[in-house]
């Protein structure tokens, strides 16, 4: 990360350092505290905005056997807007670094916070167990917010479970893999692993949704996600 720092912050030092080892406790701190920002200012928000604007150009709305030019065209697009997610990043960084340190800190890791999400997965999972207290069709509707199968026939015992492994499955999402690409590097690292998961969200299907065929076109989105997502599984 050295690298990382000493390109992004002319002159960075232990003083760079120093704020760097702060900001994902209190990124964290402010998640537990704030929760999600409104989704106006809500980075992610914008990022899966121009994702749909992106794949309503480029998925076709019938499958298709083979297509190359779709896949290769998506991945231009995925391209595109990552390097805009970067550059974006990468100058805010650049800014936060110009201030004190203890505001450079708190500024980093407001930054970093919109990338993180634990508060709003641990509040859906506990939401579940509020809702199946009601009723079990409560708790079936509100666990299918969180999972994509028929929840329709699920005992009161399997929804718990799933709304279980939904949070075992979204912690590296939503925590652990945004976190281990800001120690590697930097801002720019998160921001890069959360547009790809969003893309991979929006797009990483492998036949109809929404009325497109994503065979083609989420292609790109899906393996870069499984990229970047397996060295911080790996590690936990």
């Amino acid at each position: 990360m050295d690298g990382v720092v000493a390109g992004l912050v002319p002159g960075a030092g232990w003083a760079a350092w120093r704020v760097l080892v702060w900001v994902p406790a209190l990124a964290l701190v402010i998640d537990w505290w704030l929760g999600e920002p409104p989704a106006a200012w809500h980075p992610v928000v914008w990022m899966g905005k121009a994702l749909q604007r992106g794949g309503e150009r480029l998925a076709p709305t019938v499958p298709v056997a083979q297509d190359w030019r779709c896949f290769w065209l998506a991945a231009l697009v995925w391209c595109a807007l990552a390097a805009i997610v970067l550059i974006v990043s990468a100058m805010l960084q650049h800014a936060a670094f110009a201030l004190h340190e203890l505001l450079a800190a708190a500024v980093l890791a407001f930054l970093l916070k919109p990338l993180l999400a634990w508060r709003m997965l641990r509040d859906e999972v506990l939401a579940v167990e509020v809702a199946l207290g009601q009723s079990l069709p409560e708790g079936r509707a509100r666990l299918s917010r969180l999972v994509s199968r028929d929840v329709s026939a699920l005992s009161a015992v399997e929804v718990r479970e799933s709304a279980i492994e939904s949070l075992a499955e979204n912690l590296n999402d939503s925590v652990v893999a945004p976190l281990f690409w800001f120690v590697l590097l930097g801002l720019p690292g998160a921001a890069l692993y959360r547009f790809a998961n969003t893309a991979d969200a929006m797009w990483g299907y492998p036949g109809m949704r929404g009325g497109r065929y994503w065979q083609w076109a989420g292609k790109w989105a899906a393996h870069a996600d499984d990229v970047l997502s397996w060295p911080p599984a790996a590690r936990r």
